[in-house]
């Protein structure tokens, strides 16, 4: 997890059991790094920046924040599919999962001519403007996230715009110890970042919110740990995420989650998306000091989708990957 940490406000980690209740089998094992590997469609800088071809439509209709829509399962908006390939890779046959994608991301011209992309986790593509679409140039560009831990390359990203909603599809590869997994968005939705962003947030965010009861099989409110044992030997285990989460709205795009053991955190809401703000919090318990490196949700009002990140009181290194949540 990320090796930083700074000093913040006393933060409190959602409650959890203090002891796993199970211990990953091999094949939960396997969609566990999987999933974590693929929460978010996310990478660090590419090659040189992009140009634009001669008689392309200017790129300023791309330029500004967009987030990613809520995701429906029922549709496959915003719903990832990751599978291992039938033909050219060493992969582990398993059924395909399906990961909410959440989160922003921001186009801002590059020199050139071309589209950079930078998304909440802090990373960057490099694009070109086409005549009617962004695409990923050059076409295969890697990334290692710090915050998960794990590499992957997006081999295709094309991008529209009509208006403020935006239209996306991906194609990706995670490469995993056991082997590289296919990843596909087909069916990508956002909306842009607009002046009436924090009016939008405090309709979706403030009030009561339940962890949906969790789910192996779909990875939904999976909570995963991973601790080093005094041998060297890494144990991975996962608890249930439960609890009751309040969130209440401050000033200049701040809201705050408070959960049922009253701790608190605070992220910066715009839209139906909000992170974690600072990006790195730290929380005091009986057990011991906790610390948020990561946490994004997305909300509709009645429904919360998120990823979350850090370190626990035992020092072992936690990742809700598929978080969801139900208004009261």
């Amino acid at each position: 997890m990320l090796d930083t940490r700074v000093t913040a406000r006393r933060r409190r980690l959602p409650s959890r059991p203090v002891s796993p209740v199970a211990a990953l089998s091999p094949s939960l094992a396997t969609w566990t790094a999987i999933a974590i590997a693929i929460a978010m469609v996310i990478g660090v800088a590419g090659p040189g920046q992009a140009r634009a071809q001669t008689g392309n439509p200017p790129p300023h209709r791309y330029l500004g924040t967009w987030n990613y829509d809520q995701p429906v399962r029922e549709s496959m908006r915003n719903i990832a599919v990751i599978s291992c390939p039938d033909t050219g890779t060493n992969c582990r046959p398993i059924p395909p999962l399906h990961v909410p994608q959440i989160g922003d991301i921001t186009f801002s011209k590059a020199a050139g001519g071309g589209i950079v992309g930078r998304t909440d986790q802090g990373c960057t593509w490099t694009f070109a403007v086409r005549s009617t679409s962004l695409e990923l140039n050059p076409p295969s560009q890697n990334c290692f996230n710090r915050v998960i831990g794990s590499a992957y390359t997006i081999t295709r990203w094309s991008v529209t715009v009509s208006g403020d909603r935006e239209r996306e599809t991906i194609e990706a590869v995670s490469h995993q110890p056991n082997g590289d997994y296919e990843f596909r968005l087909d069916k990508g939705s956002r909306t842009r970042v607009g002046k009436d962003a924090w009016a939008q947030a405090r309709k979706v965010f403030p009030g009561a919110w339940r962890y949906d009861a969790s789910d192996p099989r779909s990875r939904v409110n999976l909570l995963t740990t991973r601790y080093t044992d005094p041998d060297g030997q890494v144990r991975t285990v996962q608890t249930p995420q439960q609890g009751l989460v309040t969130f209440t709205s401050g000033h200049k795009n701040i809201v705050t989650a408070r959960t049922e053991n009253g701790c608190d955190w605070t992220l910066a809401a715009r839209g139906n998306t909000a992170r974690l703000e600072p990006a790195v919090q730290t929380c005091e318990t009986a057990l011991g000091t906790t610390t948020l490196t990561f946490w994004t949700i997305a909300s509709d009002g009645g429904h919360q989708a998120s990823v979350m990140a850090g370190v626990d009181e035992r020092g072992g290194n936690l990742v809700l990957s598929v978080g969801s949540l139900t208004k009261r």
